[in-house]
């Protein structure tokens, strides 16, 4: 199946009729489609913001040499300045980073989850919508239940564009001369976005449970009231969770 501008406009207004006339486990090769790019976006993302992070800072901190051999050790062959063990206890103790940079390692540290985090949360997703099929007297199948969890990544897209594109407007304009004070200074600038944020967040989880609400009525043979609730409880309990 290639979707076509038609049938993706009836993905968004009418996902009922979208998987009518596109039964969900037969699209599980798209929907796998869908998970792997959002994993790249949000891997991109996280790269993205190390690099608005360094580029916000300027400042330096002063650090242990990770190249020369803790004092102990220098002090122990400090007459043996031939040994292996105490080879580069010549350099000095300590050294100047650019705090902007370690920011940057720091957060990219993260990319790793990023790229498997989507994967986790797609497996998840299709044994909640799969177990909540049933429960509600439907005859779901795992591979349409993994395919609607795969389509439900569609709507994470717009969440993630807002809130990147508000990440790089915060912050643009900021300068962060004291490295101590990088997390209150970043609060400080993306505060004012907060309410944007809030309603992406809520306009994406409604717009999941109208995608899969009506997946989930064709896949498992369910009335729409029936897969209203079953999608709308995880969905709610997923939200409330994620809140800071």
């Amino acid at each position: 199946m290639v979707p076509t501008v038609r049938s993706l406009r009836q993905l968004l207004l009418s996902p009922a009729a979208f998987f009518d006339d596109h039964p969900p486990a037969s699209t599980l090769p798209i929907a796998a489609g869908i998970v792997f790019l959002f994993a790249l976006a949000l891997v991109g993302s996280v790269s993205l913001l190390g690099s608005l992070l360094a580029d916000a800072i300027d400042a330096t901190v002063t650090m242990d040499n990770p190249n020369r051999p803790p004092d102990p050790i220098c002090d122990a062959h400090a007459d043996d300045p031939d040994s292996p063990i105490g080879r580069n206890c010549d350099e000095p103790a300590t050294i100047e980073r650019d705090a902007g940079e370690l920011a940057r390692e720091a957060v990219h540290e993260y990319l790793p989850f990023a790229l498997i985090g989507p994967f986790l949360l797609w497996g998840v997703g299709a044994v909640v919508l799969y177990g909540a099929g049933r429960l509600s007297g439907g005859t779901p199948t795992f591979a349409g239940s993994l395919a609607l969890a795969g389509w439900a990544a569609v709507p994470e897209f717009f969440r993630f564009g807002v809130g990147l594109v508000g990440i790089h407007v915060a912050l643009s304009d900021v300068t962060i001369t004291d490295p101590e004070r990088a997390a209150d200074v970043v609060t400080a600038a993306i505060g004012p976005l907060e309410p944007v944020f809030l309603a992406a967040s809520v306009l994406t989880l409604a717009w999941q449970w109208h995608l899969l609400t009506g997946g989930l009525t064709r896949e498992a043979n369910i009335p729409w009231g029936r897969a209203a609730v079953a999608v709308g409880v995880p969905l709610g309990l997923f939200a409330l969770l994620s809140l800071p």
